[in-house]
């Protein structure tokens, strides 16, 4: 009788656990979000909202105002890019004006990795880097074979470097590589290197005159 007693009194003893008493009346106790105990979960205050900080910078691009031709909000995300130097605001950009974004902040912080994020247009942002850098390993960057040797091409006339027109995989775009750099340096061996004849043929009588007079480097 006492062990039933016991049990009895312990039931009780739990269900008054978190419970006041008022006015000869039970009632349960409730803790509140912010600490405070009630008997009732409407009398707890109004949680308070945390109000997200808002990038101001962000809100001025975010309220420009709309145009028939580039948005501009392009202009301001690109100008915050540049100053920010965060690759990650160019997403922000219409497709049009995308790859200016990337490039342009691939030059300025001197990675060609930024040029990654560019997708179907990286090809393009590695060629412009090659070109404005002096930084050839650019193309080698590029997968499609047109794309790297376009970007070859250029870089070789732009810096004079017959070595790059070498790596150029398109015969007829190695030779016109080759002999434009043969007549913008006189060089008549660079002529020898064309594998089309009538190509280097050209390319030796071109220097004949190279120059405005009759002059030709012998062949090495």
């Amino acid at each position: 009788m006492k062990v039933y007693l016991l049990l009895f009194l312990s039931v009780v003893a739990l269900f008054l656990v978190g419970c006041v008493q008022t006015g000869g009346q039970v009632q349960r106790e409730y803790v509140c979000p912010n600490g405070a105990i009630v008997t009732n979960a409407s009398q707890c205050p109004p949680v308070q909202q945390v109000v997200e900080q808002t990038d101001p910078e962000m809100k001025t691009c975010e309220d420009m105002p709309e145009s028939d031709r580039t948005p501009f909000s392009d202009y301001c995300y690109m100008g915050l890019a540049y100053k920010r130097e965060n690759a990650t605001l160019c997403k922000k950009l219409s497709e049009s004006k995308r790859l200016e974004c990337y490039s342009g902040l691939a030059m300025l912080k001197s990675d060609v990795t930024i040029c990654d994020a560019a997708g179907t247009q990286k090809a393009y942002c590695y060629s412009t880097y090659a070109a404005e850098k002096g930084d050839v390993t650019a193309c080698d960057k590029i997968t499609e074979i047109s794309s790297k040797d376009s970007c070859y091409s250029q870089y070789a006339s732009r810096y004079m470097d017959s070595t790059v027109c070498e790596k150029i995989r398109t015969i007829g775009q190695k030779d016109s590589c080759y002999m434009s750099i043969a007549s913008s340096q006189c060089d008549s061996s660079l002529c020898n290197k064309i594998a089309n004849n009538n190509t280097k043929d050209n390319c030796l009588i071109n220097l004949q005159y190279c120059g405005g007079m009759p002059h030709q480097k012998p062949v090495e």
